[in-house]
């Protein structure tokens, strides 16, 4: 396991980069961080700290756990095809991140409870943009010391364009800080609900999205972890 420092947090536009950090273990780098080039998205090498001794050893993710589908550069989402606008009731897809995914977060200490948050498009120049969209507990346990696997429920996040209200094509950043529930320090005014208290340190996973809002021709795809739905 290693220990990750937390970037700063970009801004939504296709021009500027989009940096995003993984942890998992001192001996491999299991991702790539993503830039956002004008003409498209632009694969920048990613740095894995080494193991740091800690009274609160960070969490990390088993990012060797994840689906496929989740390790492309950017993930799209197109929101609703001709045939699904005509469906009663209307058809759209979104993006379903979960468990099922493979989103598991690994914890040295098995009886630590940890939190999960869920942010989209963080940017603490934009206070809305600093809404936990869900919180997740999981629960450490004093039966097993060896139950250091915490995976994320199914789903844990739903990117749909509509909820969120993205009625413009762009990217987007969907991003789950996991950290002690502890740890969090709910009095920060620096980074509001995901600063972490001195001496505790989050495990960070960014996702880069290209939204899409037009319609296609026939269905949106269904592309993992792309869902249609119809209500």
């Amino acid at each position: 396991m290693s220990h990750r420092k937390t970037f700063s947090h970009p801004r939504i536009d296709p021009k500027l980069p989009v940096l995003r950090r993984v942890v998992r273990g001192a001996a491999l780098a299991i991702f790539s961080l993503v830039a956002v080039c004008p003409q498209g998205g632009c694969l920048v090498p990613q740095t894995v700290d080494p193991k740091v001794a800690s009274p609160h050893p960070p969490p990390h993710f088993a990012v060797e756990k994840l689906q496929s589908y989740l390790l492309a550069p950017v993930l799209t989402l197109i929101r609703q095809g001709t045939v699904d606008a005509t469906q009663t009731p209307p058809c759209h897809c979104r993006l379903e991140f979960g468990g099922i995914d493979g989103l598991v977060v690994e914890e040295d200490d098995a009886t630590i409870t940890l939190q999960a948050r869920w942010f989209l498009d963080y940017d603490v120049a934009n206070p809305a943009s600093t809404l936990v969209w869900n919180t997740e507990t999981l629960p450490g346990t004093f039966d097993d010391v060896t139950a250091v696997e915490r995976p994320l429920q199914t789903p844990s996040f739903l990117l749909d364009a509509d909820e969120k209200g993205i009625f413009t094509s762009g990217f987007h950043v969907v991003e789950v800080v996991v950290g002690e529930s502890e740890g969090f320090d709910p009095s920060s005014t620096t980074q509001p609900n995901r600063a972490m208290k001195p001496g505790y340190t989050p495990a960070v996973y960014r996702f880069l999205v290209d939204v899409r809002v037009e319609q296609v021709a026939g269905q949106c795809p269904q592309t993992l972890p792309s869902h249609r739905i119809c209500q």
